[in-house]
């Protein structure tokens, strides 16, 4: 158990650590991790959707799961002006 990050919900800052990620792919689990707590700081709660980087993990490490950010996670943060490729 432990956290790898933390970001205020909505809040101007957030904490990410890379000590619990996966050496083999430690740079995409950072990236995917990064994205998570910035989801928080613009205000989004952990998601239901396993796939989604808002997933809450529970105290593992589901960071190879996620994909992306689900459709409705995706829609609010559009609405706060996140911009996607």
């Amino acid at each position: 158990m432990g956290c790898n990050g933390l970001g205020y919900k909505p809040g101007k800052a957030c904490v990410v650590s890379d000590f619990r990620l996966s050496q083999e792919n430690k740079n995409n689990q950072f990236y995917k991790l990064v994205l998570h707590e910035l989801g928080h700081t613009a205000g989004l709660p952990h998601c239901e959707i396993k796939t989604c980087l808002m997933r809450d993990a529970k105290g593992g490490n589901p960071l190879d799961e996620e994909k992306d950010f689900c459709f409705k996670c995706k829609t609010f943060l559009k609405a706060k002006g996140w911009q996607f490729i």
